[in-house]
This record gives C-alpha cells, sequence and structure tokens, in this order.
C-alpha cells in the first residue's frame, strides 16, 4: 500500500517522515541518536531481485540496533504511473520507507537527468533527515549524483556503497561480458567497451569512466560482498584501503528437510532458482539434459523455477525448444515468491547455478545452503568462491554443457557423494550478524 505525497507541504518528506523524525511514530525511539539512511535502486515489493532484497532486510534488521534507519528505493515508472508534484511518496504504515518514482535516467553515464529532482528535492530530503550514514546498494535510477549531492549538503556525512556487480565498470548490464561473442571479459578499457558498443566512441567511454570515479570519490567506504569482487573493482582504481568485504547475511530459517528416498532410489533430482535469461545459464542445463539422455542416461529429473526476465525473443524461443524437447526430464514451474523457497526446496537434492557472466555473491547460493543442498555451479567468479569444489558442491566448466552433464551424472551415481558434501555445509551468516558487522563498520566511520 502506498500514500502519495502530492505537495510538498510542510516538507518534500511529508507529514508522517516528520512524525516519524519527531518520534511521535515511535516513542521508544529516543535512544536511537544516530541515523541512517539506506538508498536501492528498487523496492523488493516491486521487484525481489537479489541486491534489493539483502538491502531491504538489512534495513530491517538495523531497526534493532541504535541506529534509525530510514529505507528510499528509487522505483521504476513501469511499476506504477508516476505522479506528479514531488517523486517522492511513502509506504503507508511505514513511515521509514519511502519510493522514489522516475526513469529519466542516463544508463551510459549513471546521471538522473532531472536535475531539479537532485539539487532540491533529495536536497531538501537529506536536509530534513539529517543522516549521520548514507548507505548507497546501487545508483541505478537515482543517480551518481546523489552522492555528490549528500556530500555538498552534508559535508560531515559519512558515504557508504556496496558493490553488487559490476554496473559501474561494465555498459553491458554490468556483467562483464563481451556482447559479439559472449566471451567472459577480464578487464575493461575504453578501446575495448568500443568494439562492444560502437556506437559510442572511446572518447566517450573514457569520459564515462572518469565521470563515475569522480563522484566514487566522494565514497568513505566500499562493501562488497566477495572477494572476487573487491578485487575487481581495486584493480579498476577503487583504493585498496576503502574495500571491505562483508558477505550478504540472510533471514536464517528452518533447514528445509530432505527428500524422503524410496527403497534403492537415489539422489538425482536437481533444481534451478532464478530469472530466465541469458546470463543465468538456464540454457546450459536444458542442453546437458539433452545430452544425458541422448547418451541413454535418463535416470535424473530437473525443476526449473523462476520467471522469464529481461531478454530477446531469440533466447526464449530457443529455451522453449529445449524445454519442449526436454519435457520428460526437465518441468519449468514458473516464477515463485521468495518465502516460498523452503517448500520448494524440498522437492530437490541438489542446486544448479551455471550462470555464464562472473556472478558475485549469489543469493540462491546462500539459501540453498542454507538449507543444506549441495551446490553444481560454474568454475568462476563469485561463485567458484562461494561453494568450495568437492566439499560444499561440484564444479563445472562455464558455458560447457557437456561438462555439466558429467558433473549431474556423476552426483547421480557416486555413493556417498550427497552425503559427504551434506555434512561439510556450515551455518550461514544470519542477517542479524551481518548487520552487526555493518554497525561495527559504521561506527568507525
Amino acid at each position: 500500500m502506498l500514500q502519495c505525497d502530492y505537495q510538498l507541504a510542510q516538507s518534500v518528506i511529508g507529514r508522517k517522515m516528520l512524525k516519524y523524525l519527531s518520534k511521535e511514530i515511535r516513542p521508544n525511539s529516543s535512544a536511537k541518536t544516530k541515523r541512517l539512511l539506506i538508498i536501492a535502486h528498487n523496492h523488493p515489493h516491486f521487484f525481489p531481485g537479489g541486491a534489493e532484497i539483502f538491502a531491504y532486510d538489512l534495513f530491517q534488521a538495523i531497526r534493532n540496533t541504535d541506529y534509525a534507519p530510514f529505507f528510499l528505493a528509487a522505483a521504476s515508472v513501469t511499476h506504477r504511473h508516476i505522479h506528479t508534484g514531488t517523486p517522492f511518496q511513502t509506504l503507508v504504515d511505514a513511515p521509514d520507507e519511502m519510493l522514489f518514482w522516475g526513469d529519466a535516467f542516463d544508463h551510459f553515464y549513471q546521471s538522473q537527468k532531472i536535475l531539479n529532482f537532485m539539487y532540491v528535492d533529495f536536497k531538501k530530503l537529506l536536509q530534513q533527515l539529517q543522516p549521520d550514514i548514507i548507505h548507497f546498494h546501487h545508483s541505478i535510477r537515482i543517480g551518481l549524483e546523489a552522492i555528490q549531492v549528500a556530500r555538498q549538503t552534508l559535508p560531515d556525512v559519512k558515504i557508504v556503497y556496496t558493490l553488487h556487480e559490476f554496473i559501474l565498470i561494465c555498459y553491458r548490464d554490468g556483467q562483464m561480458v563481451r556482447k559479439h561473442t559472449d566471451e567472459l571479459c577480464e578487464a575493461a578499457s575504453p578501446s575495448r567497451c568500443h568494439q562492444c558498443f560502437s556506437e559510442f566512441s572511446p572518447q566517450q567511454f573514457m569520459m564515462r569512466e572518469v565521470f563515475i570515479k569522480a563522484h566514487l570519490d566522494h565514497v568513505d567506504r566500499f562493501i562488497a560482498p566477495s572477494s572476487f569482487l573487491a578485487h575487481r573493482f581495486v584493480d579498476w582504481g577503487i583504493p585498496k584501503e576503502k574495500m571491505t568485504v562483508i558477505e550478504n547475511g540472510r533471514q536464517i530459517l528452518t533447514t528445509a528437510p530432505h527428500r524422503t528416498l524410496a527403497e534403492h532410489e537415489n539422489r538425482n533430482i536437481f533444481g534451478f532458482f532464478g530469472q530466465i535469461n541469458p546470463y543465468k545459464g538456464v540454457l546450459l542445463i536444458l542442453k546437458a539434459a539433452e545430452y544425458l539422455v541422448k547418451q541413454n542416461f535418463t535416470n535424473f529429473r530437473v525443476e526449473l523455477f523462476g520467471n522469464i526476465g529481461a531478454s530477446t525473443p531469440e533466447f526464449e524461443k530457443e529455451f522453449s525448444e529445449l524445454l519442449f524437447r526436454c519435457q520428460n526430464y526437465v518441468t519449468w514451474h514458473g516464477q515463485y515468491r521468495n518465502e516460498e523457497m523452503p517448500e520448494l526446496i524440498r522437492l530437490i537434492d541438489w542446486v544448479i547455478v551455471p550462470s555464464v557472466w562472473w556472478e558475485n555473491s549469489p543469493l540462491v547460493i546462500q539459501e540453498a545452503l542454507m538449507h543444506k543442498r549441495p551446490i553444481l555451479c560454474s568454475d568462476i567468479g563469485g561463485m567458484a568462491e562461494k561453494v568450495e569444489n568437492n566439499v560444499t558442491g561440484l564444479h563445472f566448466r562455464v558455458k560447457n554443457h557437456i561438462s555439466l552433464a558429467e558433473v549431474m551424472k556423476r552426483t547421480c551415481l557416486e555413493f556417498g557423494l550427497w552425503e559427504r558434501l551434506v555434512q561439510n555445509i556450515s551455518p550461514r551468516l544470519s542477517i542479524e550478524d551481518c548487520a552487526a558487522q555493518h554497525i561495527q563498520l559504521y561506527d568507525r566511520l
């Protein structure tokens, strides 16, 4: 439920936020002397992506600390028509949550086009809120200028930025995958980026990098959820002394029971959880399943859970055709809600994470390990870092469906493998412990 602030009224953030700040709504918060503004590029109520879910979970966990957190999500007008007046909108019964509506965003420069919003509305919000810490989980939609405006408006505020992927380095959706060949990209440069996007000159890519880094200079501390991502950004130019690695915590749930086996049955059911798009590697699973059947190995099943995300007609056509050919061994269940994960994973023995890009700290890996399901994953990036080969899961060669097929066959046939890997899976980092690590970082700043 949303409440529209059609006029600026007493301030840009409206009466409900004023009551929140004056403790009329939360009278028991008198001990909370430190204020934290968390900024994300969407609200999980609208788009339940991994970064959005983590940012919101962190916000909720910090509510139980000495900090008074406030959550600002830069939502897309594709989810709801923008209203006139102010681009801000509070959530009903949630005075410490707000949306910014608008899509006037330059994806090339990561820049906000509505400068009136930046230099008037956002400035007023900061003046009213007076946060001690501003924690960006993204700058998409809100724009990198928000960092500069924050520094100009509140010179003493401490600014934290969590890096969730490579969008600041790579214009191709932050994937660091070459556009025309789909090769993995090891490093960006103006000339290499121009090869992928010829409509932009090397000089423009140089200007993009200079523009982005100039705004990032205002950041006091960067957080990366994996060492792999941290090293990539340090190599790109982020000062090493400003970088901290904190793994994304999860809400710890009761481990979903493992599947009860019938007599002589083995652990042969695989699951995929995530968006169905070219980067997540779901086609690799279908090709591996088709390969196994052609090799006369049919003692397995694959369950796919997820909605079709940003993709192309060509991808959707190939996905449909492969799914049809594998229909006796693969079932696509469509979109699922995050809270359904414990029930759905009860059906699964192994979780496959076959992404064809580097990944960082996939949410599905944390969830699968929390429910003590071994993982089969691509042997690169944050996936290889989070899943220890032959310890908590198995690696296969990235973008190689035959390698995946061989690993799937091994898991079905090797006696005691599943039990050994399950026993090695240790407890995950809780969102509460993760919040405590963030609080320690805030306090040090």
